[in-house]
């Protein structure tokens, strides 16, 4: 899936005050004052000089000032002031400002929402090199939002974009690549874009990385690129990576990547107890049969039965499998187990907890399924 148009207006200011320092000398009003202010987050001064110069006509005094307002700093927000003040710094030739006025355009904020005229300030500062305009331009013709959809456009916008270290173009070229959308399908080129994404941070571009080094996509297949990728998402906070991490360390093998159900047990241990209703199932067989671990028939209970709550239909013949081999005091003791997990479960995720089910009844006895990457 591409990446939406969501940026942090307080982050873009920081962009702002970095790009200043290129053109200081050029500013004999006192705006130093005002950004110097703002950086020690004396917002009643830098508001007084920003006004002061907004007033003057001074278009980077317009541009800060059109921020605070636009986000509320030191100043009540107000979305029309700030739109009358990006537009006066926009017709400057300021990039931000442009930009931020497209964006202001794109979420109907202090105006009625209009995708044409977000398109236009757009363009503006993607013309003027803006790798944040570029990646807007990319994004709206890629959904034909101001204008028909054009895959080719948003193909070339984001090349724009991706050639200046713009993750989420980077990310989206190697979504577009992959899929053959704006150009012809080509698995290795997608590949690289999303292992440059992936570089600069993209916890999607890591695991799709880590998927086509793990099934061979795009290049031979390379599990040990692939473990190191599925690490940087997982680590990063990705549920679904930090599953594919545990099936990758338990189905292993000595040529390739060595199995290590330690390491198995660690990452299914993280993506479970988020909801993950594989790395449920696999805890269940870990515990089951002692890999990496001690054997712990009521916690294999516990997690098959927790598995099937979320959906993981094959766990219901492995815990009534597991039951055969419990006497009442385990069976007890999973239960209480699994009661004390859900219970807190639903106190951390309480939304998600609508979509789990009822324990399940008996069901006919059948083998469990070996444990292979299920990428």
């Amino acid at each position: 899936m591409l990446k939406p148009v969501l940026w942090t207006l307080r982050a873009l200011l920081i962009t702002l005050l970095l790009s200043v320092g290129l053109t200081r000398t050029a500013l004999a009003y006192d705006v130093e004052i005002g950004l110097k202010a703002f950086e020690e987050q004396d917002y009643q001064t830098a508001l007084a000089n920003f006004t002061e110069g907004a007033m003057l006509g001074h278009a980077l005094a317009q541009f800060n000032l059109a921020l605070m307002f636009h986000q509320g700093i030191g100043t009540q927000q107000d979305f029309e002031q700030a739109m009358q003040l990006y537009g006066l710094s926009a017709q400057q030739g300021i990039t931000q400002a442009q930009f931020n006025l497209g964006l202001m355009y794109d979420r109907g904020e202090g105006v009625a929402q209009d995708y044409r005229e977000a398109y236009y300030w757009y363009q503006q500062a993607a013309d003027a090199g803006s790798p944040d305009g570029q990646y807007a331009v990319g994004t709206m013709n890629f959904y034909g939002q101001g204008r028909r959809e054009n895959f080719e456009e948003a193909l070339r916008w984001y090349q724009e974009a991706a050639r200046q270290g713009h993750r989420d173009s980077q990310y989206n070229l190697g979504v577009m690549y992959l899929n053959g959308l704006g150009a012809e399908a080509n698995l290795t080129v997608a590949l690289t874009w999303f292992s440059m994404a992936a570089d600069n941070g993209s916890a999607d571009a890591q695991f799709n990385a880590a998927v086509m080094y793990a099934t061979g996509r795009g290049t031979d297949r390379d599990l040990v690129k692939a473990r190191d990728y599925f690490t940087m998402a997982a680590e990063s906070g990705m549920r679904d990576a930090q599953t594919q991490l545990g099936m990758l360390y338990a189905s292993g093998n000595e040529t390739e990547l060595p199995r290590n159900y330690e390491q198995a047990l660690f990452w299914f241990n993280r993506s479970a107890h988020r909801g993950d209703s594989t790395a449920q199932f696999f805890l269940g067989r870990i515990y089951s049969e002692g890999l990496g671990t001690e054997l712990n028939l009521p916690m294999a209970h516990m997690w098959y039965e927790i598995s099937y709550r979320f959906g993981y239909e094959q766990a219901v013949r492995a815990m009534n499998r597991l039951r055969s081999e419990m006497n009442p005091e385990q069976l007890s003791q999973s239960q209480l187990m699994g009661l004390r997990w859900m219970t807190q479960y639903a106190i951390r995720y309480p939304s998600s907890l609508r979509t789990t089910r009822d324990a399940p009844a008996d069901a006919t006895v059948e083998a469990s399924p070996p444990i292979n990457p299920v990428i």
